[in-house]
């Protein structure tokens, strides 16, 4: 199936996600959608260990940085960096490719008890990582590379729908990963995923204000990957990855804190060789800088 056509089911099945009956506030796996309002920034500093087969152990540190240029326009950075570890010994980390996106809020809907917005979104991933790290004097796997090795342009389209007991987000991303002159060269990536989320206390929320939140966020997330390319030649490495995950929040007027578990439901590989993911974890401690405005909006209305 071309991903074309895989761009439109996912983005169909993460709108019936979306409009569930369920929740909304900061999704844990993706951060496209995270609210950022006018002169605001935020900052959110993130530990996602994870566990596979052949001995494959990751750790990684990704620190996402977000500045609201005006009402419609936000700036969103990416920081990657981790160390993952294979069988043999092998083992790899360091600083990996650095992604700079925009996003415009293109509709929104405001009303007494809710907020809806849609918002697309562009940038580009910059080769600020390794992709020739060697191993036995060949190139070594992909999951030892911190990086692509060229400027990756990225697009999609991301939308949230919020109310004072639940909410719901989504998006669909595309990555486009040239081909290197030399070294690995991973795969264009299709990526689409969704979240409700609900309050579970306080019980009773009051009139004016915003408490203490402690949240229920259940996510999906759906990745396909296209072949990846070593030394400019192809390796069957195509695969497609639909997981799970579940992550308590707690939220506050300033900060918000999660930690939760993925699970993978379905693992789709070219290669009987690859290494594939068991289980992994998220934990997340995020800062407004200024008051979250569609928080603050939301609860005193």
């Amino acid at each position: 199936m071309g991903f074309g056509r895989s761009l439109v089911r996912v983005a169909l099945s993460g709108v019936i996600v979306c409009f569930s009956p369920t929740i909304f506030a900061a999704p844990a796996t993706f951060v496209t959608a995270l609210p950022v309002a006018q002169n605001q920034a935020l900052v959110r500093f993130n530990v996602q260990p994870a566990l596979g087969n052949s001995g494959y152990r990751s750790l990684q540190f990704p620190v996402n940085v977000g500045y609201g240029v005006t009402p419609s326009w936000a700036l969103f950075v990416n920081i990657n960096q981790g160390y993952v570890h294979l069988d043999h010994n092998q083992a790899s980390g360091g600083t990996g490719d650095l992604l700079i996106f925009l996003r415009n809020t293109l509709y929104k809907v405001d009303k007494p008890k809710s907020t809806f917005r849609v918002a697309p979104l562009v940038g580009v991933s910059l080769p600020t990582g390794g992709n020739q790290r060697m191993m036995n004097g060949a190139i070594a796997p992909g999951e030892l590379q911190t990086g692509s090795g060229t400027f990756d342009p990225y697009a999609g389209i991301t939308s949230g729908y919020n109310t004072p007991r639940y909410g719901a987000a989504l998006d669909a991303t595309w990555r486009y990963n040239p081909i290197a002159n030399s070294g690995y060269s991973p795969g264009t990536q299709l990526r689409a995923d969704g979240q409700v989320e609900f309050t579970l206390l306080p019980l009773h929320l009051p009139d004016e204000g915003l408490p203490n939140l402690l949240l229920l966020s259940l996510e999906a997330n759906y990745a396909q990957n296209a072949d990846a390319h070593i030394d400019r030649v192809r390796s069957e490495s195509a695969n497609k990855i639909f997981s799970q995950d579940a992550i308590f929040e707690i939220a506050s007027l300033h900060w918000e804190a999660g930690a939760g578990a993925q699970f993978p439901v379905m693992e789709d590989f070219m290669s009987p060789a690859a290494v594939k993911e068991h289980v992994g974890f998220y934990a997340f401690f995020e800062y407004y800088l200024s008051t979250p405005g569609w928080r603050h909006r939301k609860r005193k209305e």
